[in-house]
Order: C-alpha cells, then structure tokens, then sequence
C-alpha cells in the first residue's frame, strides 16, 4: 500500500476512534467555559433543530473563555442514530466540505472587571454543511496544547419535513397523577408515504422543555390508520408538571433587579446576594410566565452594548432546617448546562440553616431550580424543593425518525410539539 494512502488510513481510523471515546450527549467539560447557548438564529430560547432544505435556517453556538488567554478552538459535527448511537455513515456522506473547522468569530470583552473572550459558530457555514437528516453531535475542541481536547458537546437535530405532527395534553388517566403530571398523546400524518413495518421503521421521542435527560422513547405506533399513525399510551407518556421556575434579573450591576438582594462592587469582581428561597413543595402554584429553564444574555446598563456584559459571583441560597442525610442539593436549568454538575452542587452551612452556592455568571436573565440528588444512586428528584402542580406552563417537543428496511441511518421526517399553556 502507498504511504500517503496508509497514512490517511491511519488518521481516518484516529479521527473514528476519538470520537467513539467522546461523549454522545450535551456536556460541558472546562470549568472556565461558561456562557454557552446552543439555538437555531434569532430564537435562543428554542429547540435547537432546523430544516435540511431551507438555505435561510441556521444554528448559533456562543460561548465564553474567562481570562486573557485566546483559546484555538476547532469543532467537527458526528452523525448519529435516533439513541444518539454514532451512525455508520461515513463522514462524506453526511459532511459537504471539512471534516473539522475553527471558530474564528472571536470577540473581547471591553472594559470588564473579569476578562473573557466570546467565541461565536454559525452553522451551516462555507466550510461545513450537513447533507442528511437525523441527529447530529457537535463536538468543540480546544487545540492549543500539545494535545488535543474536548470541551464542550451539544446535541442538535435536522429535519426533513416529510411527517405532520399534531401533539395536544390530555387529561391524566392515573386519579393519584391528576394535580401534579401531564399527559400527551399525538398523531403523525405521513401522506403519500407508504410504511410497510411502522412498529421497526418508525421511532419516536418526546421531550420536556427540550431536555434529553428526561425524554421518553423510542415510541412506536400504537393505533394504524389510513396515513396516519396514533400514539396514544395512557399513562405512558406522562411527565411531572414541576412548576414555574424560579428567576432573578441581572441584566445590569448598577441597581438590584427583581429577586436580587444586594450587590457589592469589588475591585476585581461584583458579588450579587440573590433573595433567599424556601421550598414550594406542598405550597400553593403561583402563575407566571418563564423561560422553562433557559437564560439569556443582555446588558441593561446605559451606554453598554454585549461586549461589557460583566460576570458578577452570585450567591444561591435556600432555607432548610437540617441537611438531607444522603442527598445533595444543586443548582439546575440551562445555566448548569441542564447537567447536575458538580459546579453547582450546593453546601449546607449549620449556622445560616441553608444550602448555598456562589457561581459566576454573566449579566443577564436567568431561570433556575433545585435538585436534591441522591449521593450514591445518583437518582434525581425534581419534586422535593419545588412541587408539582398540573397547571405549569411546559413546552413538548415530538421528534419523529423514519428508517425502512435497507436504509442505513434513522431520518427525522417529522417534528411537532404542543404547550400546556394552550389548553387552558
């Protein structure tokens, strides 16, 4: 065999292996990383997927490195199964350009106590274009040592719109489930498209606020009919309703927003003392509109665009009388990378009867909850400090893949969702 041929063998079976190493769901693994948003553009509340042919639809990553330093960041996108499993499709098949790129939309920070640089991708872009449809991984990179490593991975989805999807809440078959869960059912319509095998060739999931951890699937049909497919499981497809989230305003430093008790100006840094919170399990739902657990980035400060956006220490806290004996406690929602991750584990401190946590975060609008974990099992339970109630405003999202016999990856040919807020 040529040489510069078994070299690029070589590397292509390097390039397959690092990848099989590397996480297949959303993670963020530099502590100095922070900021990140994942959204299609002009909508950094939302899903993060699009449609294969619209040339207008994008995905925008935008993150930070705090400090001086200037980071050489490179990202590649992995085509994956429905289970997120890595897909045998071959890099060019799903890939039109490189296999991997750098992000060179880089930002400063301008005049801000804690200096950072802002990194922004849009994807697709002259460089990397995506040609199926189906999950995919993105995976950044931080290449400026001497070894290569990865820092930041986020799940995404392209569609082709081939299915409708049409998702409502139902009310809850279960009498015990009936004040604190929701229930969805939906129908998939696929006109003019025959399906011979729907309990193989067909996979669905469904998801909660878009989150991954807590999604249900894969789904197969329940109820055939004539070019439709009903998936209606009583007392399956049923989430915990939680509640409102939890929020505070630090979109400027110069006054105290709404659920932020004190902010102190240092040096080097802000130290922002949020409103101590109680637990709202068992207590009465209050309505209020939220973000579902996202956050976002403004600067309120007059005179200031983005780029001064400062990060402030921000302190949680939340009332308990003695600490859980074998659980603990975290801070969670988009700002923890919807990851319980040891960053924001809180400490209980005897003297305040409270759980606390500082953090830093960057100036903005934020949602948030509290997780109490179990230490050895890892089990999580949403409802111990916040509740549920049956009314919460929740946002579904219905994923549909299509794979017939003798194709080689899973199509995401319908995408829908319904609010519970609608149904009121």
């Amino acid at each position: 065999m040529p040489m510069n041929r078994l070299l690029t063998l070589l590397c292509a079976l390097a390039f397959s292996y690092a990848h099989a190493q590397t996480p297949n769901g959303n993670a963020l693994l530099d502590s100095n990383v922070l900021s990140v948003k994942f959204h299609p553009r002009g909508a950094p509340m939302s899903f993060p997927v699009v449609d294969l042919k619209c040339a207008d639809n994008a995905l925008v990553l935008g993150f930070d490195h705090l400090g001086p330093e200037l980071i050489d960041y490179v990202y590649t996108i992995e085509h994956c199964d429905h289970d997120w499993k890595r897909s045998v499709m071959m890099e060019q098949d799903y890939l039109s350009g490189f296999l991997e790129d750098r992000i060179v939309d880089i930002g400063n920070s301008q005049g801000t106590r804690a200096p950072y640089t802002h990194y922004t991708l849009r994807l697709p872009n002259a460089n990397i274009r995506w040609l199926l449809s189906g999950n995919y991984l993105l995976k950044v990179y931080d290449n400026s040592g001497s070894e290569r490593r990865l820092v930041l991975v986020r799940r995404f989805c392209i569609i082709e719109s081939r299915f409708t999807v049409q998702a409502e809440l139902v009310p809850v078959v279960r009498v015990d489930r009936l004040f604190t869960h929701q229930e969805l059912d939906f129908t998939v319509k696929h006109k003019n498209i025959r399906i011979v095998n729907p309990q193989y060739d067909i996979a669905a999931y469904v998801l909660q606020n878009g989150r991954w951890d807590t999604a249900k699937g894969p789904l197969r049909p329940n109820i055939l009919r004539n070019e439709e497919m009903v998936f209606d499981f009583q007392d399956s497809l049923v989430f915990p309703a939680g509640k409102e989230w939890r929020f505070f305003n630090l979109r400027t430093f110069d006054f105290r927003g709404e659920n932020v008790k004190t902010i102190t100006e240092r040096f080097d840094h802000f130290e922002v003392t949020l409103v101590t919170d109680e637990t709202r399990a068992g207590r009465p739902y209050i309505l209020r509109s939220d973000l579902n657990g996202h956050f976002f980035i403004e600067n309120q400060t007059p005179g200031q665009d983005l780029s001064q956006c400062d990060y402030g220490r921000v302190l949680f806290s939340i009332e308990r009388s003695v600490p859980y004996d074998d659980e603990d406690v975290y801070v969670f929602g988009e700002l923890s990378n919807w990851q319980v991750h040891p960053r924001f584990r809180m400490t209980y401190l005897p003297e305040a009867e409270s759980y606390v946590l500082e953090t830093p975060l960057k100036q903005g609008y934020y949602n948030y909850q509290y997780l109490v974990v179990n230490r050895d099992t890892g089990a999580v339970d949403e409802e111990g400090l916040e509740g549920n109630w049956h009314a919460a405003g929740n946002e579904y999202q219905v994923l549909v893949y299509y794979r017939p016999f003798g194709e080689r990856y899973d199509r995401l040919f319908g995408y829908g969702g319904a609010n519970s807020l609608d149904r009121r």
